[in-house]
């Protein structure tokens, strides 16, 4: 009797142990910090970006989380300043001891976030589309860094299929057809213009002017009427944010679309787009994502956004949105890949791993850690992004053009 009251109280206290131990696992979180820009000239594309992280983090939870651990978003504004945006990824890396940090508005930012990231060895996937910044600081682009990568598009993927494209849209011989290109005063805009530049005159294009201006610029006049004078037949315009939709309602005022044929990288996300009204119709871009694409992945995506965000008058954006989306869906998809839900196994699961997103399948380069993915060409019209070419899926090569030093 007394063994069999013994043998009971052991199995109490076993129970008792069991209990205490899964209510502490279930306290486990996988934290994820975001950089979302809320204010400065890149809040529009801050605000999807957090709304996109977010839609990723409740649908996993949602649905188990990452191995039966939920995932703990925290996001903190960057202010569209890459010191600010620096001090508040150590915040996260440091303080809130997150295991993935994803996010950032510009390529400056970004550039900012590598190093706090790479000193804490955490994973930091960065959406923006842009020149490739995956290789390892003082490498001169030629080792990779093994906590960084891309899930966007760099210009080497993309401007070559957009320049051929809007070259057939020009009725001239292609020696005949001239092109300006604009942009804001930092490191993307130069960066894909200097390329686009020599992707154009290698086209047999003729380059009639490059003209860059700060992103607070208020007034684009002068920077307009330059274009005019240069009578260009296509306008490559990299003016990320709320300058590009300051460009574009002055442009209208000159009827600067009506002589040209614009287009343009980053200037015409969704939250541009949607600020911008009838202004961007007309438009051809490049991008990652419509969410116009039929698949069951962006079926689903659609619908939970819509569902979400009902109150908000706006679809999800290729950059922001659905990159932010795509890259947390990435990572928990690594995590689940190396059966381990911390830093060490989103790095470990992510070189090579294949992922159907609603941008359609990725693959992650083993080789630079760059999104190997299908680009888009498409239209714009009411707002929406309508699908007139699909490209092969695309790799970027090796380390050209890193920007990381």
């Amino acid at each position: 009797m007394k063994k069999s009251r013994f043998g009971y109280v052991v199995l109490l206290l076993g129970a008792m142990l069991v209990a205490c131990s899964n209510d502490q696992t279930s306290d486990v979180k996988f934290k994820v910090g975001v950089i979302a820009d809320r204010t400065g000239f890149m809040s529009g594309h801050g605000q999807s970006t957090e709304m996109g992280a977010k839609l990723a983090a409740d649908t996993l939870n949602r649905n188990g989380g990452i191995l039966g651990t939920q995932i703990e978003l925290i996001v903190l504004d960057g202010q569209s300043n890459p010191a600010v945006t620096a001090n508040r990824a150590r915040e996260l890396l440091q303080q809130h001891k997150v295991s993935l940090l994803l996010g950032t508005g510009t390529s400056a930012a970004t550039l900012a976030a590598i190093g706090p990231a790479t000193e804490s060895k955490i994973p930091f996937i960065y959406s923006l589309d842009g020149e490739i910044k995956t290789c390892a600081p003082g490498s001169d682009g030629k080792r990779l860094n093994p906590y960084v990568f891309a899930s966007g598009f760099s210009e080497r993927m993309a401007v070559g299929p957009l320049l051929n494209f809007l070259v057939s849209k020009v009725d001239k011989p292609t020696f005949e057809t001239s092109i300006y290109f604009v942009g804001g005063d930092y490191v993307y805009p130069r960066t894909t213009n200097r390329y686009a530049i020599n992707v154009a005159k290698s086209l047999g294009m003729r380059v009639v002017g490059e003209e860059y201006s700060d992103t607070a610029t208020a007034d684009y006049s002068p920077v307009i009427r330059k274009i005019q004078e240069a009578k260009p037949d296509i306008l490559i315009m990299t003016n990320p944010g709320a300058s590009g939709v300051t460009f574009m309602r002055q442009a209208k005022q000159f009827a600067l679309d009506q002589q040209m044929l614009i287009s343009g990288f980053a200037t015409f996300d969704q939250e541009a787009i949607d600020a911008m009204g009838d202004l961007s119709d007309g438009v051809y871009v490049i991008n990652r994502y419509s969410n116009q694409l039929v698949n069951a992945k962006n079926n689903d995506f659609v619908s939970a956004f819509r569902s979400q965000y009902s109150d908000e008058d706006l679809l999800p954006g290729p950059t922001a949105a659905a990159g932010a989306y795509g890259a947390l869906i990435t990572a928990a998809e690594a995590a689940k890949y190396s059966h381990d839900v911390s830093a060490a196994g989103v790095l470990s699961g992510l070189s090579g791993l294949d992922v159907d997103l609603p941008q359609g399948k990725i693959s992650v380069s083993r080789s630079n850690h760059m999104f190997n993915q299908k680009l888009y060409i498409m239209e714009i019209a009411n707002k929406s992004y309508k699908i007139v070419e699909t490209t092969d899926q695309l790799q970027h090569p090796d380390f050209d053009g890193c920007s990381v030093r």
